[in-house]
């Protein structure tokens, strides 16, 4: 069994000589066999060898026992141990979790900042039967493909290296080195879902295929092929078709709807909407073709409109508006906005920027702030006046960000618009001595 540990850490490439390695330790077959595996080969990769144990604080004294096994068997081994102990029960009430959930989360905030503080891999005990019971329990839940895909052999910082070894396997490997082990009393209950799947689910499949767990594997390896394909390619879609605002519809169209699909999933997660269903991107696809809006969770809206789709949360802004002058600095949510007087010098064109505004302009004072209904400009070189809201139609510029350029204006007429443009009474004129330039710094 170590030469087939060797060969999943070879063939995911799970670590590199002189490699850190965190093991997983919760004191059960899996765990123990993953500690004595790398205490085996530990010299001929270099590697410094620790543990880590989460007590969770769920099973009462049977919690704390299992956490003194894991720090006596690390003792006696020489092998440094973290411990974390945790109230997830309060936690999962406090944070509204299950306890699956919650536990979950603990472990990996305390994998993730031991990986950090060692710069260390985490090695973690899941096996072939896990593997399997966690493809049927996706699936159970409507899965993607990439739930379909099972865990990942390496993801970050975390390395699986028992992922090709079944259950039975590992506690043969534990008979046969004598080693001992505790057993979670959780496990032998139907409290928990996958235990369900454990024990009522895979029982029948081993009766239709006794290697239904390596076949689960195949069926992994396969499936994630195929969706890094479709990921690569989705990424691909959103680079041709994205503009600094969002992406022009008449790309995602052309896309062939499989890819589209994965790129609208990939875009729920890049906003943190990773709880989604098909009826979600159903209705997003929908609003790609056809225009409109639909409101998501977390507070988002997927939004096409005028050719140009993209995924916004809204904010609540409060109105801003204050008087300006010649040598002035003016906070605005995350930047100071500057006012400062300077000479023209020869190099005139350089003052024809819509950042430059003729000094005489200031006084009588203006007003920085937001866009106002009934707003007007009249753009230089442009020969016309537009209300605001035509000329940011015209620009294709989202609803959502309309509210944020800031505007110099005197009552409802314009002379400057953040981005967009100055007016003919604003510009700089080649007799003027001197000009207000106007810069952004972010805080």
């Amino acid at each position: 069994m170590i030469n087939l540990i060797e060969k999943t850490i070879e063939q995911y490439d799970m670590l590199k000589y002189g490699d850190t390695v965190i093991v997983a330790l919760s004191g059960g077959a899996d765990s123990v066999c993953l500690l004595h595996n790398f205490s085996e080969i530990r010299e001929k990769y270099n590697i410094k060898l620790m543990a880590c144990h989460v007590n969770h604080h769920l099973r009462g004294e049977e919690s704390h026992k299992d956490m003194e096994f894991c720090r006596e068997l690390c003792r006696q081994n020489d092998i440094e141990i973290f411990i974390k102990e945790a109230d997830v029960d309060a936690l999962s009430k406090q944070q509204k979790l299950s306890h699956e959930e919650c536990g979950r989360n603990v472990r990996y905030e305390f994998f993730n900042s031991l990986a950090e503080k060692y710069n260390a891999k985490i090695a973690t005990a899941h096996n072939a039967d896990d593997n399997a019971e966690t493809v049927i329990y996706n699936l159970t839940r409507g899965a993607s493909l990439k739930g379909l895909s099972g865990i990942p052999r390496v993801r970050g910082n975390i390395i699986r290296p028992l992922i090709n070894c079944t259950r039975q396997e590992i506690e043969e490997y534990c008979k046969s080195y004598g080693l001992i082990f505790v057993t979670d009393s959780t496990n032998l209950t139907d409290e928990y879902t996958r235990n369900k799947i454990r024990h009522r689910v895979m029982p029948v499949l081993r009766e239709i295929n006794p290697s239904v767990e390596h076949t689960v594997l195949q069926m992994n390896s396969t499936l994630s092929e195929i969706s890094d394909y479709l990921e690569k390619n989705a990424l691909l879609l959103l680079k041709i078709a994205g503009n600094r605002d969002g992406y022009f519809t008449s790309k995602l169209n052309e896309a062939n709807p499989v890819i589209l699909r994965q790129a609208v999933a990939r875009l729920f997660a890049q906003n943190g909407f990773n709880s989604y269903s098909r009826k979600h991107i159903d209705e997003v696809l929908s609003i790609i073709k056809n225009g409109g809006k639909v409101n998501l969770k977390n507070n988002l809206v997927a939004v096409n409109k005028q050719g140009l789709f993209r995924i916004v949360k809204p904010e609540n802004n409060d109105f801003f508006s204050t008087e300006v002058e010649e040598n002035g600095s003016y906070k605005y949510k995350n930047r100071v906005i500057t006012f400062e007087n300077v000479k023209i010098r020869r190099n005139f064109k350089e003052y024809t920027s819509i950042n430059y505004i003729s000094s005489d302009i200031i006084c009588p004072r203006l007003t920085l702030r937001n866009r106002l209904a009934g707003d007007t400009i009249r753009l230089k070189n442009r020969g016309v006046t537009k209300s605001l809201k035509k000329l940011m139609n015209e620009k294709k510029i989202p609803e959502e960000k309309r509210d944020e350029l800031l505007v110099l204006a005197l009552d409802n007429q314009v002379f400057w618009v953040e981005g967009i443009g100055i007016s003919e009474k604003a510009s700089v004129k080649e007799t003027d001595k001197t000009c207000i330039k106007i810069t952004f710094t972010d805080l």
